[in-house]
């Protein structure tokens, strides 16, 4: 059954109405009829079994049939902050974080990040990371849209992270190694912040700094990894650890 987002604003009582490019898509390329359902979702948890009721060339009017919260989102709030990298890399891992079930997506930068674009391109990519996010949760089943925020100064983000059960920083030259989370495992955690550095990785003022503010240091393993290869990795890492990855409820 083919997904599609709908914003709220676009549900009143059983009707439902899309409009735009998901509307053009649905007529001219899938070819929708009169009487077909599709699922709607919310981007805040719920999704809707809708039925075709009318077309037009620029909007398909639907009527909901059933509603109901979606199964597919974690038990556990992770968030990503990401040292800021090139345009190609950032949106590769929107996609591939919102697949794995991030609650939120804060771009930082560091002392090594790519130079500060100005104002308006950072708009532009924050829409674009929207957009992203939202054909991410079409493929992966879930209905809750990871909240984006504009990107910050790696001070800001020190004082963002106060409101968390657990702060994580992944860095080269950590020796603890991650699987000593899950072997002491931590009681009443439910809200994660996992910091990954850019390209070029932390400087030692910047680890010291996030040391100091309440973030406990962690290696990924021997090999230094790529900056989006460690991020996809830690979140996948906390995940299995803590929230539904390789969950027996979904083994077969």
């Amino acid at each position: 059954m083919y997904r599609f987002y709908i914003n709220t604003t676009d549900i009143h009582d059983n009707k439902a109405e899309i409009t735009g490019q998901d509307a053009r898509h649905l007529i001219n390329v899938l070819r929708i009829s009169l009487g077909d359902k599709v699922e709607l979702f919310d981007g805040k948890g719920l999704k809707f079994i809708a039925e075709v009721n009318t077309t037009t060339p620029q909007k398909v009017k639907l009527v909901i049939l059933e509603k109901f919260f979606s199964r597919c989102e974690s038990p556990i709030h992770i968030t990503i902050a990401q040292g800021m990298l090139k345009d190609k890399k950032m949106d590769m891992l929107i996609r591939h974080l919102t697949e794995l079930g991030i609650s939120e997506w804060i771009p930082f930068f560091a002392a090594r990040s790519i130079p500060k674009p100005n104002e308006k391109r950072i708009q532009a990519r924050i829409k674009r990371w929207e957009r992203i996010a939202k054909e991410a949760l079409k493929q992966c089943g879930r209905s809750s849209l990871p909240k984006i925020k504009e990107p910050v100064p790696f001070k800001e983000l020190m004082e963002m992270s106060d409101n968390y059960d657990e702060k994580i920083a992944f860095f080269e030259k950590a020796s603890c190694p991650i699987q000593s989370i899950k072997d002491n495992p931590m009681q009443n955690i439910n809200k994660f912040i996992i910091l990954i550095g850019p390209e070029g990785g932390f400087s030692d003022l910047e680890i010291n700094f996030a040391k100091k503010n309440g973030f406990n240091t962690f290696s990924l393993g021997p090999r230094i990894l790529r900056a989006e290869t460690a991020s996809i990795t830690a979140c996948s890492l906390i995940q299995n650890f803590f929230g539904d990855l390789g969950s027996k409820k979904f083994l077969t």
